[in-house]
């Protein structure tokens, strides 16, 4: 058997999670079922470098929402890193991380579609898809990410499956962001987050007016 039929394939999902919302448990389980994975790591963001002017909760509160979205999945784990080292979150620094540190695993960069549209903005986007394999998952709905935009960054030796970097997904209408403006209006969320996200919401009274 190869090395490379062993290697475990760690999905890499990171945002603000502010809060974590069904559509991100879904999207993370569609993409580990379709991409073969054995882990999505779940990686709150300190500070997002695409987010600067929006101000978040604290990161201690979305890291314990992602622990009790994710709690009894066991393929799915949450990791503090970019909390921990706070400032700016640069999806190549933590990659870079990873990588020193699971030196046989094939790391699998989920990222969406609106994402990829910026992805000329992210810092060293030629590095990031040297370090892990960026899947870009396709929302239903949406026009079709143009994929010619990952392929200027892609290592030669994958310009021949460029298609295999597209993961379809289904529609979903659900955003962080209208969650908390629905939590400010007081408006009903249920069935937008898990139950146990809902709880500690409401118990910690976030996002009020």
């Amino acid at each position: 058997m190869s090395d490379s039929a062993v290697r475990q394939r760690i999905g890499i999902l990171g945002g603000t999670f502010d809060p974590i919302h069904i559509g991100h448990l879904l999207l993370a389980e569609m993409a580990r079922e379709a991409l073969r994975l054995d882990e999505v790591r779940f990686i709150p963001a300190a500070t997002a470098p695409h987010k600067l002017d929006v101000k978040s909760s604290e990161g201690k509160q979305r890291l314990e929402l992602v622990r009790l979205a994710i709690g009894g999945n066991r393929f799915f784990t949450a990791d503090d890193r970019e909390l921990r080292r706070s400032g700016i979150s640069y999806t190549v620094d933590t990659l870079t991380e990873l990588r020193a540190e699971l030196p046989n695993a094939e790391l699998v960069f989920l990222m969406g579609g609106d994402s990829l549209a910026e992805l000329h903005t992210w810092r060293e986007p030629e590095r990031i898809c040297e370090l892990a394999f960026v899947a870009v998952l396709a929302r239903g709905g949406l026009p079709a990410p143009d994929l010619q935009q990952l392929k200027v960054y892609l290592p030669s030796a994958q310009h021949a499956e460029l298609a295999s970097h597209l993961v379809p997904m289904p529609q979903l209408e659900i955003s962080s962001s209208d969650i908390r403006a629905r939590i400010a209006e007081g408006r009903s969320v249920r069935y937008q987050l898990h139950p146990a996200v809902l709880a500690a919401i409401d118990a910690q009274e976030m996002y009020r007016a």
